[in-house]
């Protein structure tokens, strides 16, 4: 049974704090994409941007090792962590594409709600594959989701396309989490991430030359966008979240990415200039609070015991 100490624990969460963020001002680029791109042809371009920024990595670390320039390391890994690159990476597209799909119809304050869903997808997957959540995990994602709901849904007037989309990307996520988390804590990190996204890339390029015209002014408009989602969104977000995750159970994981939808209403009041209102900052220090308040409680009953709840 794996444990870790509490300093790794708090680095673990601030990382993934730090993913968060990024992934919450990010939606203002996958709106902007959504808005003049296809989704398979702007992740194609984000899937391959993310690929060749964490590429780099693994052959440094490697190189200071043992000298040598190579990607694997360890060849007793590679059926795992390309058997781990394949199954998230199809999870992973499956979720983007959704969501970039979903964006076209959905406000950005309110497709992170929907996406935030995959809080409550998380432990329900969990109990279908018989693993345990605990009573204050379930209290804190209770709580998010009020929070997130005190957030987004300002005006909400019943359910539509776009918000059918977002609700199936958060059904997606979860899986990318679960998945995510198992191969994580069993193969690099790294050498994980570039190969999740080198095979969403060969996804979303099969998908964008069969079912999407390729623009290419419209490539050169978001241009800025697809460099931020590529290098930050996925270069960055991603192996951050890779690495968190050794110390993380998934139902932590998920509570801590619905902060996603508080970074998203955050980053377009400051970029975009849409004032949050008295019930959205409401609804910012709910999320906050149960957050917080999860993981203090879940630090003194688990005592960096990793997996003791799922």
């Amino acid at each position: 049974m794996e444990r870790v100490t509490t300093k790794v624990r708090v680095l673990s969460i601030i990382g993934l704090l730090l993913a968060v963020v990024i992934w919450g001002l990010n939606y203002i680029a996958q709106s902007q994409g959504a808005q003049h791109l296809g989704p398979f042809t702007f992740n194609f371009f984000r899937m391959s941007i993310g690929s060749l920024v964490v590429f780099p990595m693994v052959l440094f670390r490697n190189y200071k090792k043992n000298g040598k320039i190579q990607f694997w390391e360890n060849s007793n890994d590679k059926i795992n962590t390309i058997k781990g690159g394949v199954i998230c990476g199809s999870f992973l597209i499956m979720g983007l594409f959704t969501q970039q799909l979903g964006l076209r119809y959905t406000a950005i304050g309110k497709a992170g709600f929907l996406s935030s869903l995959s809080v409550i997808f998380v432990p329900l997957i969990g109990i279908a594959l018989k693993k345990k959540v605990y009573l204050y995990q379930w209290v804190g994602i209770i709580i998010a989701l009020i929070g997130v709901g005190f957030l987004s849904l300002n005006n909400v007037t019943g359910i539509q396309s776009g918000d059918l989309l977002l609700m199936s990307t958060s059904f997606f996520i979860a899986l990318h989490v679960i998945s995510s988390g198992y191969y994580n804590k069993r193969v690099d990190n790294f050498q994980f991430t570039v190969l999740r996204f080198l095979w969403g890339a060969i996804l979303c390029f099969i998908f964008m030359v069969l079912f999407e015209d390729i623009n290419i002014e419209g490539i050169k408009t978001v241009f800025p966008f697809i460099l931020f989602s590529g290098v930050v969104a996925s270069g960055l977000a991603f192996t951050l979240m890779a690495v968190s995750q050794r110390s993380l159970n998934n139902v932590t994981t998920s509570i801590i990415m619905s902060l996603e939808s508080v970074f998203a209403a955050l980053s377009g009041w400051l970029i975009l200039g849409q004032v949050m209102t008295t019930r959205e900052i409401i609804g910012s220090i709910i999320v906050f609070s149960a957050v917080m308040g999860m993981q203090v409680y879940g630090e003194l009953k688990n005592k960096g015991n990793i997996e003791e709840s799922f």
